[in-house]
């Protein structure tokens, strides 16, 4: 099974599939029911392939790629993806539109092509999760959004409002247990350290976050580390591993029983950047100075000791740290 985007090659199947959907189905618009092929090559084809990278198109207009679904041969499906929103695509249709032949319905495709059409959407779209809609009474569709990650946040008289994250981190929860693989960044100048300063407590944590499903750790802190300081950073070598038990405090973690795998990196860092005083999610950024570290609220504790170790030089070392019971 694979997704292959518009193109001239496959014409005669697409124009197919095109030709037979209906006008307006389930919400996806199809003003191309019924074209004779040679006005499919001549008129329709070149149009949709434009859609990708348009031409002067009014100022509403959203950039869009179609994409086809295939399975040993068989086109069985579309899909759409509108490259950003506008207000009205945000309570509207969205990124992304799809359908099935109708004879192929009931056999899992639109849950594959969904999942690789996301994959695409996630290398394209700026925003931070992907916009979906379905009709009420479109109960399989549903089912398809769920099994990708979808959450209904909203709805209207005739559709609910379905969200998938851009990103998966790599954790999980189960009762009251809250899992995460994370990464931190160790970013020293003039003998001092850059830590988030947190807004529940004002103690000081590593810059970082949490791993992607799919992304290796070297590429998460790199990632995380521009996110949350504006510099683009490089990672040098691992230096502390970290499991991490602790009772969380504050936010979507307050009361949980959290489990941490921590793998904190050396940073090199241009000798001329300038880092931003705030995180993207409006935590202050703030230099410690190395020799004060044990004098200041610095979490995990541990590093108040270790920090310095590695910096100079020290090997990498693998800590368990457990304050659960602190």
């Amino acid at each position: 099974m694979e997704l292959r985007k518009i193109n001239k090659i496959d014409a005669k199947a697409q124009w197919e599939y095109t030709t037979a959907l209906p006008e307006d189905e389930n919400g996806l618009t199809n003003p191309y029911n019924g074209v004779s092929y040679d006005d499919y090559i001549e008129k329709v084809l070149p149009t949709l392939i434009s859609y990708e990278h348009p031409v002067n198109m009014p100022d509403w207009f959203v950039p869009e790629t179609y994409y086809y679904l295939w399975d040993d041969g068989r086109l069985v499906g579309e899909f759409r993806i509108r490259h950003h929103l506008t207000e009205a695509l945000k309570i509207g249709a969205g990124h992304i539109g799809y359908s099935i032949r109708r004879y192929e319905r009931g056999k899992g495709y639109a849950t594959a092509g969904l999942k690789l059409t996301l994959q695409e959407a996630r290398k394209i779209i700026p925003e931070a999760e992907i916009y979906l809609r379905v009709n009420k009474d479109n109960i399989a569709s549903q089912k398809v959004m769920q099994k990708n990650g979808g959450k209904v946040v909203g709805e209207d008289d005739g559709h609910f409002f379905v969200r998938i994250p851009k990103y998966f981190d790599c954790g999980m929860e189960k009762d009251n247990y809250w899992f995460r693989y994370r990464t931190g960044a160790i970013i020293v100048r003039d003998n001092k350290m850059l830590f988030v300063k947190s807004k529940f407590g004002g103690y000081y944590y590593m810059i970082g976050g949490g791993v992607h499903l799919g992304e290796d750790s070297k590429s998460c802190v790199e990632r995380e580390t521009y996110e949350e300081t504006g510099v683009k950073c490089t990672a040098r070598r691992i230096a502390i591993i970290c499991e991490n038990f602790f009772c969380g405090v504050g936010g979507a973690i307050d009361g949980k029983d959290c489990h941490v795998l921590e793998h904190y990196y050396l940073m090199d860092a241009p000798k001329e950047a300038s880092f931003e005083t705030s995180t993207d999610d409006e935590e202050k950024l703030e230099w410690v100075d190395l020799d004060e570290l044990v004098n200041n609220d610095i979490r995990p504790a541990f590093l108040k000791t270790k920090l310095k170790e590695v910096i100079e030089g020290g090997s990498l070392i693998h800590v368990i740290n457990d304050e659960r019971n602190v």
